[in-house]
């Protein structure tokens, strides 16, 4: 639409203003204080607009991070906006500001996922302009502890937006390509005990039980089990064990990454390996193990097909050709969707190398990717009004 492209446009330099405003402050998740002071920005740049985000801190959390939650109270049907702002970016790094490196912008932040914190901001800056504030039905929340698994909000998810009508998540586009998430992978982390028996490593080993060696076997065992089920990732990421190098060890611990694309795949491999690690001649250590269920997988449905494929064709019609793709890599997606809410994710801007020091966003795409969202976000809650 000409209209929201021009309204988008009108917003342009403060929008980038703000941008590297928010990149320049550390909100790495455990600087709390820096994590305030990102809340606090956010929230003067909804006020600028007339827009009221509730600060939100958790009574259970003893660090007292902030989260900001906005909610049109004179509407009980709603659709959710969620994006976070903390990143994984230290706070005496050395890669702590903004630099414009010609159509990119690099910076902590920038790309995962500050831009995408804007955009989410800035479409209901613009709707504002082209409806009554009533007849948007929206909550937009956004909070300090995704990249930490979300231990705190994902409670707020849970209690203000699992009856959402659909969910859109701001984490960056992705490339190369223009792209949209439409499914993630979840996460269940493995802690696995291995207890055999000390003895003296020079004088007496035979008497031992070398948990280490025990450890081993079940590492391979457990690598074993990958392309069993489609689409699952069994890594064994962390390995500890022993006390002197002339003592056998009689405690080793395995810490396992599983990633699994749907919740019957989880399932049969939860089974797979429970099997495996229930087999009494497996090794001659006892095995103690522990399962975390971190973030159910998101997945396509019927109903989150039909918001993609009008975000696809909105796209279309404003000149962008948006594909789809898959992420091994989490999000608020997975715990939004696990409620049944249909959900899109990857709606931010461009960019790639999240997590590093070469972290950027295509310049352009911010606006580019803002009106596209609005586009298709006012043609979608006008077809229902």
């Amino acid at each position: 639409m000409v209209k929201i492209r021009k309204i988008a446009e009108k917003y342009g330099n403060e929008m980038f203003e703000n941008l590297e405003r928010l990149v320049n402050t550390n909100s790495f998740s455990a600087n709390i204080s820096g994590l305030h002071s990102v809340s606090d920005q956010l929230s003067d740049i909804a006020k600028g607009h007339g827009i009221e985000l509730d600060k939100r801190i958790s009574a259970d959390d003893p660090t007292r991070r902030p989260h900001l939650l906005y909610e049109n109270k004179q509407r009980d049907d709603f659709y959710a906006f969620i994006g976070h702002f903390d990143t994984v970016h230290l706070p005496d790094s050395d890669f702590n500001k903004l630099v414009e490196n010609g159509e990119n912008w690099v910076g902590p932040g920038v790309n995962d996922m500050k831009n995408g914190l804007l955009i989410a901001l800035y479409t209901l800056v613009i709707l504002k302009e082209l409806l009554p504030l009533e007849q948007i039905p929206l909550k937009i929340l956004f909070n300090s502890d995704e990249e930490i698994s979300s231990p705190v909000s994902k409670h707020i998810i849970a209690a203000e937006l699992k009856n959402a009508k659909g969910g859109f998540v701001f984490e960056s586009g992705r490339m190369p390509g223009d792209m949209i998430v439409t499914t993630r992978k979840g996460v269940i982390g493995l802690d696995i005990d291995v207890i055999g028996k000390p003895s003296h490593a020079g004088e007496s080993p035979s008497t031992g039980v070398n948990a280490i060696v025990d450890a081993a076997t079940i590492v391979d065992k457990l690598n074993s089990l990958n392309g069993i089920v489609a689409g699952v990732s069994i890594q064994c990421t962390e390995i500890t064990g022993g006390t002197a190098r002339n003592v056998v060890p009689d405690r080793c611990h395995v810490g396992v990454d599983i990633r699994v694309p749907d919740l019957e795949k989880q399932a049969q491999t939860l089974k797979n390996i429970a099997h495996l690690l229930e087999d009494e001649n497996l090794v001659t250590s006892q095995i103690q193990h522990k399962i975390n269920i971190k973030r159910p997988p998101f997945v396509k449905t019927e109903k989150s097909d039909r918001l993609i494929r009008k975000y696809i064709n909105k796209a279309s019609d404003l000149g962008f050709q948006i594909q789809e793709t898959s992420s091994g890599g989490v999000s608020d997606a997975n715990n939004l969707s696990s409620f049944g809410v249909p959900v899109i994710d990857g709606l931010g801007a461009l960019g790639r190398f999240p997590h590093t020091k070469k972290e950027y966003m295509v310049k352009q795409s911010l606006l580019d990717r803002l009106v596209i969202f609005s586009s298709f976000f006012y043609e979608l809650i006008q077809e229902e009004s």
